[in-house]
């Protein structure tokens, strides 16, 4: 065997050796990391739903990180309706998930933002109902959920799922993951630097997730620059007609018969439902009224339920609600002051939330943060005070 043969066979041997040494220190290391992983999840709280329900006393948060967060939102907000059994519920759009359960006189449940669609409103409604029957449901509908390009077919069952989330793999990838995307520090991985009151990394690090009520907390996304500020994207997508603003020639009369089967399935159990669009930005409103004729969805919707015997309130124009651009978290969701008009709208359409609302509180918040996305309560506008972040030059309060 010459030299050279030699050299080479010895290379081989070291190299084999090295990949060997490399991948049982590999081994090792992932078989320290997925117990140091799974106390890491256990303690941020992202699996924590019941204990997160049964904690909420005070100002809690739940904001899962998990992948599949919004499964984990419906499994979560499920527990809280199981748990608090609401005289009065907020379900529909994730634009309503802002109200608060502070201007209420009777326990209310926000359930908003758990449905994309028509399909999924039932479904959700049938879950609620199957735990307990509340006496009125605000039902807040987007006004893409009655085209066929959005729902082909809005009495399809889909995968609609309560489950609650448990340890995969893919969660225990979770922590490294988001140390090396800069979601979390060093300091917070390795030293387990968790609130008490606060349940899954979104909670945890960034004051964003539910409370106590269900109701949505938009956190450090209230300081910090939208992705949509001016509405830029939104316009974009509302020009070019994609996703939720495409057009069509006229209402299917599917989705309108989808809204009657379950506004008189509700009428039917002796639950009260009130319904209403989401409201839209001014500026994304006058980009859709350029072309009303593709819109009937939107523009004849409330004549078009009023046929079938469903009234619906005037609130998808922020002019019928005196509210503006600044009360909005992006160009499709409405903060927790719009939140507030348009309740004041139902409770002048509708005698029977008179007895559900207290006036003078909602009134007062109204005036107080007008022209503002979210309200200032102590407990989250220590951390993040609400800045111009839309681009729009929003006045805001400072401290």
């Amino acid at each position: 065997m010459d030299s050279f043969t030699a050299d080479a066979t010895q290379a081989n041997r070291w190299l084999k050796r090295f990949f060997f040494l490399l991948a049982l220190l590999s081994g090792l290391t992932l078989l320290l990391a997925a117990p140091v992983a799974a106390l890491w999840i256990y303690q941020s709280g992202d699996l924590a739903i019941d204990r997160a329900v049964r904690g909420q006393q005070g100002f809690t948060l739940y904001g899962s990180g998990l992948p599949s967060a919004a499964a984990d939102n419906l499994a979560y907000k499920m527990s809280l309706y199981k748990e608090k059994k609401p005289q009065i519920v907020i379900t529909g759009s994730a634009s309503m998930a802002s109200l608060r359960d502070n201007v209420f006189a009777k326990p209310m449940v926000n359930m908003a933002g758990v449905c994309t669609s028509l399909s999924s409103l039932r479904q959700s409604i049938d879950a609620m109902l199957a735990v307990h029957k509340p006496e009125v449901v605000v039902l807040a509908l987007d006004f893409w959920w009655f085209s066929d390009a959005w729902e082909k077919d809005p009495f399809v069952r889909t995968g609609f799922d309560a489950e609650k989330p448990h340890l995969t793999p893919e969660v225990l990838r979770l922590p490294l993951q988001s140390l090396l995307n800069g979601s979390i520090s060093l300091p917070q991985f390795l030293f387990l630097d968790f609130s008490k009151n606060r349940y899954g990394m979104r909670a945890q690090f960034h004051d964003e997730g539910y409370g106590h009520d269900g109701s949505y907390y938009a956190g450090d996304k209230l300081a910090m620059r939208s992705p949509d500020a001016g509405f830029m994207r939104t316009i974009d997508r509302a020009r070019h007609k994609i996703g939720e603003f495409a057009t069509q020639d006229q209402i299917s009369q599917a989705h309108l018969d989808a809204m009657a089967d379950i506004y008189f399935r509700l009428r039917g159990r002796g639950i009260t439902p009130l319904v209403c669009l989401a409201p839209l930005p001014a500026k994304v409103m006058e980009v859709l009224k350029e072309n009303q004729a593709g819109y009937p969805h939107l523009f004849s919707l409330r004549s078009e339920l009023e046929a079938r015997g469903i009234a619906m309130a005037e609130t998808a124009d922020i002019s019928a609600l005196d509210g503006n651009d600044c009360e909005f978290l992006d160009g499709t969701h409405g903060g927790e002051v719009l939140s507030l008009r348009l309740l004041s709208q139902l409770y002048n359409s509708w005698t029977v939330l008179y007895s559900y609302l207290n006036m003078e509180q909602l009134t007062r918040l109204i005036t107080e943060w007008k022209g503002h996305a979210a309200v200032g309560y102590e407990q989250t506008t220590g951390k993040f005070w609400e800045t111009d972040f839309l681009g729009l030059g929003c006045i805001k309060k400072t401290r």
